[in-house]
């Protein structure tokens, strides 16, 4: 009865040597896991940013305009 209870309690670590999680072997998906749950601040600031605006910044802080089409001139 004791030997089937440690093989029980053995079977998932001796299973843990065949599995694969993208291209990770267990150890290395576990120390992942830990890593990103546990030891990395989980706090995701998210911050809008205007790339036309950061771009074209200095001529729109100075007025500057496209010049005006002409009526009839076709682009």
């Amino acid at each position: 009865m004791a030997g089937w209870a440690c093989m029980l309690g053995a079977a998932p670590f001796a299973a843990c040597g065949f599995v694969r999680y993208h291209g990770m072997t267990a150890e290395q998906l576990l120390w992942a896991v830990i890593k990103s749950e546990l030891l990395t601040p989980h706090r995701l600031v998210f911050r809008a940013e205007n790339l036309y605006y950061t771009v074209m910044h200095a001529k729109i802080d100075t007025g500057a305009r496209r010049p005006e089409r002409e009526v009839g001139v076709r682009r």
